[in-house]
């Protein structure tokens, strides 16, 4: 499922950049500012819909210019697509072979990104709704149907959290809440059993001990969802939110003996999240053939030279399409029939080996 061709428009410090993929590796060189995350940026917007540097979409555009647009052309089947994501003073604008796309679903579904970069520890360090969003997305890419579910459930989780403020009937969403959250429950667990296996080997390679997850519901152990509503049902009334369900959930991570949240460095808690990142693309690639789209930016910079020789080993078995960065090849040597370019101020050079 190689993305062949990327070109960028008025993106940050990229004026005009057509970029040629590697259907398996592609690595980019240049010094610090010179767009070399600029342009995995561009690559990110277009299976996620948004940056992962930013939230605030309008900061993309190049200064001077009132909008920007990416293009990219993805082999899928024997089927050539064409993703688009702009940004103008109209918003965000999506499209898929030539016409609006319904949603950003339908380009993520074509194209799963996944990105190693340098607040990843935000995901072992941050708070269960980082940990949710990442296990989510994971769900989303090999569970049908389940962001409709998700959207139910949050639908009536808010109709129910209104009934509890205004004191207008709370128990009559109950019966749909907890058929709602069942769903996605029972989605996930099965996600985090697969996730669980896909780690096995992970953590003895990047960190040098086991790493292990387990799935907590939202609600306390021992209890099925429904008692824990029925429990928290005063609770709930006094302080007008539901407190358990699967919007409580979290994703507990162990490193060894230790639970990693508060009893790692930062720069293990990095190498952690990197594991957790592959996993998922194991997950994919079991799932559907291969593991879509992995964006590395200067690992370098953030790895001892044993841990970064540790991370590149595992992604030279992984069945993904991957972009690297770094600032020069001397440290980061590219592996024989990849593709190489340099960024300079902007302009992208193809390197011959």
């Amino acid at each position: 499922m190689p993305l062949n061709q990327v070109r960028i428009h008025s993106f940050r410090c990229l004026s005009k950049v057509d970029l040629s993929l590697n259907s398996k590796r592609t690595y980019i060189f240049g010094p610090n500012g010179a767009g070399k995350t600029s342009l995995l940026e561009t690559i990110y917007l277009l299976g996620r819909g948004r940056s992962f540097r930013t939230r605030q979409s309008r900061r993309l555009i190049q200064h001077g210019q009132e909008s920007f647009a990416i293009y990219g052309e993805l082999e899928l089947g024997g089927i050539t697509h064409h993703l688009g994501v702009g940004r103008s003073t109209g918003g965000l604008e999506l499209r898929l072979d030539g016409k609006p796309a319904p949603g950003m679903s339908a380009l993520a579904c074509l194209l799963p990104i996944h990105v190693i970069e340098p607040n990843m520890h935000t995901l072992i360090e941050g708070g269960p709704k980082t940990r949710r969003q990442f296990l989510d997305w994971g769900v989303f890419h090999v569970k049908q149907d389940y962001l409709s579910a998700c959207r139910r459930y949050r639908r009536i989780l808010g109709q129910r959290n209104k009934a509890l403020k205004t004191h207008s009937g709370e128990a009559s969403w109950d019966e749909s809440l907890l058929e709602a959250g069942l769903v996605i429950d029972q989605a996930r667990s099965h996600y985090v059993s697969e996730l669980a296996d896909a780690l096995v080997g992970l953590g003895e390679v990047l960190l040098g001990y086991p790493l292990e997850i387990a799935y907590r519901k939202g609600w306390r152990k021992g209890q099925s969802f429904k008692e824990a509503l029925e429990a928290s049902s005063d609770k709930d009334s006094a302080i007008g939110v539901t407190q358990v369900g699967p919007h409580r959930a979290d994703l507990v991570v162990s490193l060894g003996t230790r639970e990693v949240r508060e009893e790692v460095s930062r720069g293990q808690q990095k190498l952690i999240a990197a594991g957790l990142v592959l996993a998922q693309i194991r997950v994919f690639a079991s799932n559907r053939d291969d593991g879509g789209i992995l964006l590395v930016d200067d690992p370098v910079a953030e790895l001892d030279k044993n841990s970064l020789g540790a991370l590149i080993s595992v992604l030279d078995e992984l069945p993904v399409q991957q972009v690297l960065t770094g600032l020069e090849d001397s440290i980061l040597p590219p592996a024989s029939g990849c593709s190489v370019f340099h960024v300079e101020q902007g302009k992208v050079l193809s390197v011959v080996q």
